[in-house]
């Protein structure tokens, strides 16, 4: 191949191969289809992986010249750049005769084989590409061309067959010299944005004109982890400036390397703190390219976000559009992109605003989004942390809230199925237009009658809950009968409404059966499965549940970290240290862990316990007008805002109507499943300050966490007991897994997510220089070591008896008395 006159940079370039996945170089030049299952865009779900696994095995056991995960690379040149492609194959049959042919095999798997069979014959389907890829690879390397088959399973009754595929290698090597010229194309941009990235680096600054204290030490400690390249693990308290302090060294670092920073948060709504942020940045002069990532619900045009090419006109030749209108290019030029920006190009363009958002990623230096797209099972962007053609390593992550981790994913494999639920959707499956009323209605009936098959012989009146085995053939026979339904149902003509309830079913009981390869193949002793019983106002006898719950979903975490260089994450609790670390599936050995003091004086802050008030279940009663009068004479001696936070929804009841509100004071509380107009409307009342207020709340909820009051909009909190969750047959076989596993059963599964929302809500009272508040803890537990090892390190000295007073009333009087110079009163 002959050098361009650039000779020294594709010498250098030639040294350092791109490297590219199979499943991202075998695509269509340019790309064609529309959004659908079987585009072959997406990336395996776990349904998929499970199925391959169980064929591999199969084959291993019955093929003595099979091997599975092959693995299969080959350099490819053009205009001085190396593209290395490379991936594993499904499965592999040597050549049973030396120098014969082998076989690769690809395993596909959907619901209607004969539907993925019609589209894997197009020569431009992804996944043709994709196996002939490594048929051609082996055909230069060996000078013998392999046999080609895709073996196709059905995940609806795991009937398997068989497609064998012609290897033509003119018509490969027609699209594959297209394919290489794009890839040029595509290196060069990428080598523009790591050159813009670089530079952006080099003129960072601090957006503020000198760090906190806790800042400047939380930044040298993240700079000295990624140095040594560990995962990093850290505390830090409301106030610190965590987020700036965390994405400053986390970005600087990425940027040098070409990169990007990945942002993820376990709510929408603390979103904006990360924006503020990139702002600042932004406002020093650093040029960034940002993309907050919309949930598909939010983004959508159709009344449902469903991605049916027959349903949906934007899913239809989505990809097709997105390639002849040049709407990449157009996304690369904007600075700043959020909904309005993909929902202005999706109507123009008559494409998917939520999917140009995958587009957008590569381009954008900051992504900030849920949890859910980097950690959860069926990610809906793909794969956030790849970049293919990018200059040097991955992509950094940063965990916001990092304690809300390990228990997000264990909910992302904890389905369950209710005959409530169910029976709710009744009033509106009736009004369903006649051709599908009654079949839909029939099989409503259906699915309660398998559930309540469920009910375990040996539960006694009385008892509202036993272990089962997995109802798995029984519940995918029903999955099978209502995806029958749903494909008459949306090749019909019926008019898909919001919150359509056929979709609503189906759905609902799809994301249970596709968690039960989990727990059956083979048998996974981090799972179990409860019928349980529920009594509800209303009902003539009691409703049924099946449950599926996850222990640990630490090992399939561990993978989701293999996307990234460097991974911080932090929150206000993180302590344990360990116990966040395992269960969010890091090896405490390999990680660095930090705490960081709050930077504001300890006189800003009073923190109280008040042990002789007790919040035990078996104690409540006599304990809810304690309560009540410890908020009442506290809270009258400093008028102002403040939040009592409880257990329960039934224990706030409870000691509410036991309260007298102080007078010039108002009462104000939250309800379950509250509107977000409602939260905003309390919200906006602390902030205007219209009169002292005490807000009953609940830990662990809406008000405790992610939700900042500066300045005097709050100025105390109760914190009414640690709120352990309730002492139930689900929970106390999760003790028995953690003591088995970790040794510390009742720690992990009662005491450390307990002070976990404990310590959330007592955070919500200093956040600045100017802040100043009361912290009441009431409960004798938090004098209790398991307590106490969680608590911020700068709350105590040496014991929580510090906090203890024999004098509460004249000690808070005091500390609220000595108040600075310039603080108001």
């Amino acid at each position: 191949m002959t050098p361009n006159p650039s000779a020294r940079i594709l010498l250098r370039q030639l040294k350092t191969p791109l490297i590219i996945p199979v499943t991202q170089f075998a695509v269509p030049v340019p790309r064609r289809g529309s959004i659908e299952p079987l585009s072959g865009y997406g990336r395996a779900t776990e349904e998929g992986r499970e199925i391959h696994a169980r064929v591999q095995a199969r084959r291993l056991k019955a093929e003595s010249n099979y091997e599975a995960e092959k693995v299969m690379s080959h350099t490819f040149e053009r205009d001085g750049y190396q593209f290395k492609v490379g991936g594993r194959m499904d499965g592999f049959f040597a050549p049973k005769i030396p120098g014969g042919p082998p076989k690769i095999e690809e395993i596909k798997s959907c619901f209607r084989l004969d539907e993925l069979g019609r589209k894997l014959k197009n020569q431009h389907h992804p996944y043709n590409l994709q196996l002939r890829t490594y048929g051609y690879m082996y055909w230069l390397q060996n000078q013998v061309t392999p046999s080609l088959s895709f073996h196709l399973v059905s995940s609806r009754n795991f009937v398997s067959e068989d497609l064998d595929i012609q290897l033509d290698a003119l018509d490969y090597q027609a699209w594959l010299e297209r394919r290489l010229d794009e890839l040029v194309e595509e290196a060069k941009l990428a080598e523009k944005r790591a050159a813009r990235r670089r530079k952006a680096a080099k003129s960072m600054e601090f957006p503020f004109p000198k760090p906190r204290t806790g800042q400047f030490e939380l930044i040298g400690n993240i700079e000295r982890g990624m140095g040594e390249k560990k995962r990093l693990w850290l505390q830090a308290p409301t106030g610190l400036g965590k987020t700036v302090g965390v994405l400053y060294p986390s970005l600087k670092e990425a940027l040098a390397r070409g990169q990007k920073v990945v942002y993820v948060t376990p709510k929408n709504s603390q979103h904006l703190v990360a924006e503020e942020a990139v702002d600042r940045f932004a406002e020093q002069g650093t040029k960034l390219k940002s993309l907050t990532v919309t949930a598909k619900s939010k983004i959508c045009f159709k009344n449902e976000p469903l991605c049916n090419p027959d349903y949906c006109e934007f899913a239809k030749d989505h990809y097709s559009k997105v390639a002849d209108n040049g709407i990449p290019e157009q996304l690369a030029k904007k600075r700043k992109l959020t909904m309005e920006a993909f929902r202005e190009i999706g109507e123009q363009f008559q494409v998917c605003p939520f999917e140009l958002q995958q587009d957008a990623a590569k381009e954008a230096d900051v992504v900030i989004c849920d949890y859910n797209y980097v950690f959860s099972p069926r990610s809906a962007l793909g794969n956030l942390g790849a970049e293919a053609l990018s200059a040097e390593g991955k992509p950094n992550l940063v965990i916001d809230e990092a304690h809300n981790l390990y228990s997000r994913a264990i909910g992302y494999y904890s389905p369950e199925l209710s005959t409530l639920s169910l029976e709710r959707m009744r009033p509106e499956i009736k009004e369903l237009p006649s051709q599908f009323r009654d079949e839909a209605e029939s099989l409503l009936n259906s699915c309660q009658k398998a559930i309540e098959l469920c009910r375990p012989e040996k539960l006694k009146p009385g008892e509202k809950g036993a272990l089962i085995d997995p109802p798995a053939q029984t519940f995918l026979e029903q999955d099978d009968e209502l995806r029958a339904f749903l494909s008459r149902y949306l090749e019909s003509d019926v008019e898909i409404q919001p919150r359509d309830v056929v979709l609503r079913l189906i759905f609902y009981w799809s994301e249970f059966t596709s968690k039960l390869d989990f727990i059956t193949t083979p048998p996974n002793p981090v799972f179990f499965t409860t019928f349980q019983t529920i009594e509800w106002t209303g009902l003539t006898k009691p409703a049924c549940l099946v449950k599926i719950t996850c222990c640990d979903a630490s090992e399939m975490l561990k993978e989701c970290y293999d996307e990234f260089d460097n991974v911080v994450g932090f929150s206000a609790t993180l302590k344990p240290f360990d116990y966040y670390a395992k269960l969010s599936g890091l090896d405490p050995k390999a990680i660095e862990t930090a705490e960081f003091k709050s930077p504001f004086p300890k006189s800003q802050r009073k923190v109280l316990i008040i042990p002789e008030i007790s919040t035990k279940y078996s104690q409540r009663q006599s304990n809810y007008q304690k309560i009540a009068e410890a908020i009442e004479r506290i809270a009258e001696l400093r008028p102002g805002n403040y939040f009592a936070f409880f257990p329960s929804f039934q224990f706030l009841e409870e000691v509410l109507k036991r309260f007298r509100t102080p007078k010039e004071f108002v009462t104000l509380r939250q309800y379950k499943e509250m509107k977000l107009i409602e939260i905003s409307q309390i919200v906006e009342h602390l902030e205007k300050r219209i009169a002292p207020t005490v807000v009953f709340a609940v830990q662990g909820g809406v008000f405790s966490e992610g939700m900042d009051y500066p300045g005097e909009t709050v100025i105390g909190a109760f914190v009414v007991g640690p709120p352990l969750p309730t002492f139930d047959l689900e929970r106390e076989k999760m003790r028995e897994y953690y003591q088995r596993t970790y040794g510390a059963g009742f720690d992990y599964a009662y005491s450390y997510p307990a002070m976990a929302k404990a310590v959330q809500a007592a955070g919500r009272v200093i956040l600045s220089e100017t802040d100043r508040g009361i912290i009441v803890l009431m409960d004798s537990r938090f004098l209790e070591t398991t307590y106490s090892n969680t608590m911020p390190g700068d709350w105590f000295e040496n014991s929580p008896r510090e906090l203890v007073s024999r004098s509460i009333l004249k000690d808070v009087r005091q500390f609220w008395n000595d108040v600075e110079p310039g603080q108001v009163t």
